[in-house]
């Protein structure tokens, strides 16, 4: 019997300064609706939770956390949790945003080389397009960061690691171009198939249309508290307490790690196993 990995991750939710993004009627909508936060969008929407809405494709996860998007495979589940910081006292809030199961992982390579993948193209949550200017070459392109949101590790994040160092990327990074047949150590950069496209079926992955706080982390403490409110507690049971059981070891959202605070939760159930419990947790936010 095969097993299936089930990955918590929390994404940073944030406001944005528009005057620093590039200009576009859907890119200002997206800015918007990120400074209001009607929904804790993350500001270079990933995962795609706006894009998905505003083009009606698949939930898609491209750029931040390439460490889980690797090992990712089809079939395994990630809950995200969005997180956002107040200024004002240092506190955090944790939403719980959606179960998604992986369908399939492409390159963002393919993401414009295949036509059955082209709305991917209109997403936000990319790292690269073709460059006008040269054929068969590829510029970085965020469309929606600028300035120093701009990931400068761009091509780290979407290259095949095996062998290589993050440094061993810094000179091909500052061009922010990827022309053919570039190498690396005397060994050619081949982009990675770890960009996630989520199942759409509703049996398999659930976005909230209202993300709930379930917990709270406060300045100078070491872990997030948990609401004790029915829908929080329940959701503490199928997440964290899973995982201890799974792990033989007990866990929270937010660790002591202050350069990785909310590094991902990762344990394994039996298929059948993982199945009834994203059924569980699936009827669980549906009638919340």
């Amino acid at each position: 019997m095969g097993l299936t990995r089930i990955y918590f991750a929390p994404f940073h939710a944030t406001s944005c300064d528009s005057s620093r993004s590039p200009c576009g009627s859907t890119i200002v909508a997206s800015e918007r609706a990120v400074r209001l936060q009607d929904w804790p969008y993350d500001n270079g929407d990933d995962p795609s939770f706006y894009a998905m809405r505003k083009f009606r494709g698949q939930l898609s996860w491209g750029i931040c956390r390439q460490d889980v998007r690797n090992r990712l495979r089809p079939g395994d589940i990630v809950v995200f949790f969005s997180f956002r910081k107040f200024k004002e006292t240092g506190d955090s809030e944790y939403r719980l945003c959606a179960l998604a199961t992986v369908d399939r992982k492409v390159s963002q390579i393919g993401l414009w080389q295949d036509q059955n993948l082209k709305i991917y193209r209109k997403y936000f949550n990319l790292l690269i397009r073709p460059w006008r200017s040269k054929h068969g070459a590829w510029e970085h392109f965020e469309p929606t960061l600028a300035g120093s949101r701009v990931h400068h590790d761009w091509l780290w994040r979407i290259a095949e690691h095996q062998g290589f160092r993050k440094e061993d990327f810094e000179r091909l990074q500052t061009t922010d171009t990827l022309k053919p047949g570039v190498t690396v150590r005397g060994r050619p950069v081949v982009i990675a198939k770890n960009y996630v496209l989520f199942s759409s079926d509703p049996t398999e992955t659930h976005v909230l249309s209202k993300p709930t706080v379930v917990a709270w982390h406060s300045r100078g403490k070491s872990a997030e508290e948990w609401n004790q409110d029915k829908f929080s507690h329940s959701v503490r049971r199928l997440t964290l307490d899973v995982a201890e059981q799974a792990n033989g070891r007990k866990r929270s959202l937010r660790i002591r790690n202050s350069q990785r605070a909310h590094r991902h939760i990762v344990f394994e159930l039996p298929r059948t196993d993982a199945e009834t419990w994203r059924a569980e947790f699936i009827d669980l936010v549906k009638q919340h």
